[in-house]
């Protein structure tokens, strides 16, 4: 079966404070805030708001960061989607691989409640810079 890639949005996330945590009893992690962002896309267009942030764990020697990410987008015309995404940073690459999956009440998304999305990014300045595809 061959996967079929939907094009879902542009996102341009910029980082906010970030808190290092150092070795812990379990294991490094990185908390980083998200300070705004942005969803471009057809059917899917909105700001990313407050709260959101990645709870990532870097590997010991720096180069790769597992990624634990929420956001929230209030989208243009109002509705409120949840979003969750798990993926990995590979520094030597520069990108951000990440598996998005959403939640909203609202009628007028409540297709996004079924869909699995694939991205990739890339740093931009302070700055990530994905493009969300939906898959079917």
């Amino acid at each position: 079966m061959a996967l079929e890639l939907i094009a879902l949005a542009t996102v341009r996330v910029s980082r906010g404070e970030i808190h290092r945590m150092g070795d812990t009893a379990f294991h490094r992690r990185v908390i980083g805030g998200i300070s705004r962002g942005r969803w471009d896309g057809d059917r899917l267009a909105g700001d990313i708001v407050e709260p959101g942030g990645d709870w990532a764990i870097p590997s010991r020697d720096g180069t790769l960061m597992l990624l634990d990410v929420r956001q929230v987008i209030r989208t243009d015309d109002g509705a409120l989607i949840y979003v969750s995404y798990q993926g990995r940073c590979d520094r030597g690459r520069g990108t951000y691989t990440v598996a998005p999956t959403f939640e909203t009440d609202d009628e007028r998304y409540a297709w996004l409640n079924g869909v699995q999305a694939i991205g990739q990014g890339r740093s931009d300045g302070d700055d990530i810079v994905y493009e969300m595809f939906e898959v079917r």
